[in-house]
């Protein structure tokens, strides 16, 4: 069991590299005005929206390897700010924009899962 974990581990955080490229582009071509109402706020371009949108991009990045190379402890921090993040997000877009951002729910899952199977790992070893 103890690999499978470890593999679930590493599978998340290949899922978080890719959603944090994809949530960089994204942001990117919202910013230059290529796709509309895909990321709720970026269409007034308030700077918040702008910063967190990249500092959520970078943060999957650095979460995803952290995954990978197997270190639970950060990978356990980085999956509870994903998770607290998603959910503050989720929250301030709903009360805000009147708005479900999908992609604000998945980083929310994505961080839960990451720590719970770090949190696995963790007492495996």
């Amino acid at each position: 069991m103890k690999n499978a974990n470890s593999g679930a581990l590493k599978a998340c955080g290949v899922i978080m590299i890719i959603f944090g490229v994809v949530y960089a582009l994204v942001g990117t071509m919202a910013l230059a005005g290529v796709v509309s109402n895909v990321l709720p706020g970026h269409e007034a371009q308030e700077i918040i929206i702008v910063v967190l949108a990249y500092a959520i991009a970078l943060l999957g990045l650095v979460c995803g390897i952290v995954c990978i190379k197997g270190i639970t402890g950060a990978a356990k921090a980085c999956g509870l700010i994903f998770a607290v993040i998603g959910l503050i997000s989720l929250i301030y877009q709903q009360v805000a924009y009147d708005t479900f951002a999908i992609v604000d729910c998945l980083a929310m899952c994505y961080g839960v899962a990451i720590f719970s199977i770090a949190s696995k790992v963790e007492k495996e070893n």
